[in-house]
């Protein structure tokens, strides 16, 4: 594999190089650890269509080179991870910012964090409508926190939710997006297909129904409304460590429920070697909720 380094050396590199820069599998792209820093991404847990590999293969590819440019350009790993996450969340194809799943009202509501392995300082919103990027919001956040207390005395905030979180976004500076520009013709049709198979099954008698939702789950396994967290981790040229995820939730989620994404140390973690650890660690998860909530995955 390429380093930074040598890979800023190559004005065309092989298809070797490429593949190295982006791994084969859909939805999975890193960069080798180097002195100039690291970058993994990934699309998410869950089933990615064949028919769009090459959409996911080229986010993640994005996502890495936003990353990269920010690490070259002397930024942070707070700031890179930041930057790769807002290129996933702009890609349709992903269950993150824009064609995020809807849920049962037919709206979006995202959950994101991020934590800085330096401070240890945490951002995270949860069920945010709104806003293109929640990850901007999660960032701004832990931002705003490591500048200290508010007037009089206040804590300031590192994790907000629903209107109070898309308020604070407006408030400071995060422009707003309707959510129906949010949506897209995939995310759309995958809530009206879903809706299809709410209504019909409710109108089902009991034993028919849990037979119902059986096959439904087994369906969901292998369907394309299965997307879930989105996330990466970027490790600086100082060797600070970062995570970051994203992510719209479960499809026709009862609105206003919070996914493991904005959870503390279950969607991401970074922590900074030190006296009391010999290692750095940066994690981003993604998968079953309750799973991850219950046992704290990413800490």
């Amino acid at each position: 594999m390429e380093s930074l380094i040598n890979f800023a050396e190559e004005q065309q590199p092989s298809p070797v190089m490429t593949n190295s820069w982006s791994k084969q599998e859909a939805g999975r792209s890193e960069m080798p650890k180097c002195a100039g820093g690291f970058v993994l991404v990934h699309a998410g847990a869950g089933y990615h269509s064949e028919s769009k590999a090459k959409e996911y293969k080229h986010v993640c590819k994005r996502a890495c080179q936003r990353a990269v440019d920010q690490l070259r350009a002397g930024a942070l790993a707070v700031e890179a991870v930041t930057a790769a996450l807002v290129e996933l969340e702009d890609s349709p194809f992903t269950n993150a910012g824009m064609g995020s799943n809807l849920n049962l009202s037919g709206e979006i509501e995202c959950d994101a964090s991020i934590m800085d392995g330096k401070s240890l300082h945490f951002g995270a919103v949860g069920a945010i409508s709104g806003i293109k990027n929640p990850v901007l919001v999660a960032n701004c956040l832990l931002t705003e926190a490591q500048k200290g207390k508010l007037s009089a005395g206040r804590i300031p905030p590192c994790f907000l939710v629903g209107r109070g979180a898309h308020d604070w976004a407006i408030s400071h500076g995060i422009p707003p997006c309707p959510s129906e520009k949010m949506a897209t013709k995939f995310s759309l049709s995958a809530y009206k297909r879903n809706k299809r198979k709410m209504e019909m099954a409710e109108k089902m008698d009991a034993g028919q129904n849990q037979e119902k939702k059986r096959r439904q789950s087994s369906e969901n396994e292998n369907g394309s409304g299965c997307l879930d967290t989105v996330g990466a981790v970027v490790v600086d040229s100082e060797g600070n460590v970062a995570a970051a995820v994203s992510s719209g939730g479960l499809a026709m989620k009862h609105p206003g429920r919070v996914g493991q994404a904005a959870h503390y140390g279950c969607g991401s973690w970074a922590e900074n070697a030190c006296n009391m650890n010999s290692y750095s660690a940066a994690v981003s998860t993604s998968g079953i909720t309750s799973c991850s909530t219950q046992l704290c995955t990413a800490k």
